[in-house]
């Protein structure tokens, strides 16, 4: 199945990377596109509707959540969860070039 819907809090690269990470974390998450523009989430997945809500609950508790449920709370949490997506992917780097240069 592919759906497509709108999340909030969608600020960088960081943000995105922790909204792909989220999502795969669901074993019937087959393929995520995040538009970082507009919030725009393209998600293929297998499962029916109940994947698709497990998917927007996860996102939800990280700090993205559906457009027009959006509070306080859901924005200091994806300030966090952004910036756990940025340190991941930095992270990611420096061990690649650790290893390139030893």
């Amino acid at each position: 199945m592919k759906s497509i819907f709108y999340i909030e809090n969608v600020k960088c690269l960081g943000c995105k990377n922790t909204i792909i990470k989220e999502a795969r974390k669901q074993n019937l998450v087959s393929g995520i596109e995040v538009d970082i523009s507009d919030g725009k989430v393209k998600l293929e997945y297998e499962g029916g509707k109940e994947t698709l809500l497990r998917v927007k609950s996860r996102l939800n508790r990280r700090g993205y959540p559906e457009i027009g449920r959006n509070n306080r709370l859901s924005t200091a949490k994806s300030y966090m969860s952004c910036a756990v997506g940025r340190w991941s992917k930095s992270a990611a780097l420096d061990i690649k070039i650790i290893e390139v240069t030893t």
